[in-house]
């Protein structure tokens, strides 16, 4: 069992970096690549659990935090999706009232 922590360790990191990465540029991006961010975090989510489910050997500590990164990063991610919709809005209000 010793031998795969340090793979299942290089996993976690992975995933934490990879998913920071993707939530951190989503400030850059459009609404539509926004969501579909947010949707690549939703079936990553969905397919966590599915590996959570077949996989029994797999360390819980491993697993809960996988879980809790993707959480937490998609509830970043929200938000910041959720603002971008909000300045769109305003901008296009904006543009309106000025015409």
């Amino acid at each position: 069992m010793l031998q795969g922590i340090p793979l299942l360790v290089l996993i976690l990191v992975l995933t934490t970096v990879g998913v920071s990465v993707l939530t951190w540029s989503m400030r850059r991006l459009s609404l539509r690549a926004q969501f579909l961010a947010l949707l690549v975090l939703g079936v990553l989510i969905g397919f966590l659990f599915l590996i959570l489910v077949q996989v029994p050997d797999i360390p819980h500590w491993l697993a809960i935090s996988l879980i809790m990164i993707v959480f937490v990063a998609s509830l970043f991610g929200l938000r910041i999706f959720l603002r971008s919709l909000r300045k769109e809005e305003q901008d296009e209000a904006a543009g309106a009232s000025g015409r």
